[in-house]
């Protein structure tokens, strides 16, 4: 059976990341709510839970345990969104 590669590479996870925080950010600023700096922040946790991945530099570091990546993944993506929760961003 072949494998499927992922698109959805881990620079451009990053990339996407980045650009949802900035993007929720902009919209913070445009209408001076600071809970869209919040929602940025969540959406943005929320997408290494649903796809995690880890960078190929780092698959030395966890002997190519594939469980380990993704759990590893998962908690940063929920660290993010507990700071998006508990963070009050001011506009």
């Amino acid at each position: 059976m072949r494998k499927i590669k992922k698109w959805l590479t881990w620079e451009r996870e990053m990339c996407l990341v980045a650009g949802i925080v900035f993007f929720g950010f902009m919209l913070s600023t445009l209408f001076k709510q600071g809970v869209f700096s919040n929602i940025g922040w969540v959406l943005a946790g929320l997408l290494p839970i649903i796809n995690p991945v880890c960078p190929e530099a780092w698959k030395w570091k966890y002997g190519d345990d594939e469980k380990r990546m993704k759990r590893d993944s998962r908690i940063a993506g929920a660290v993010v969104i507990f700071i998006g929760l508990i963070t009050r961003f001011g506009v």
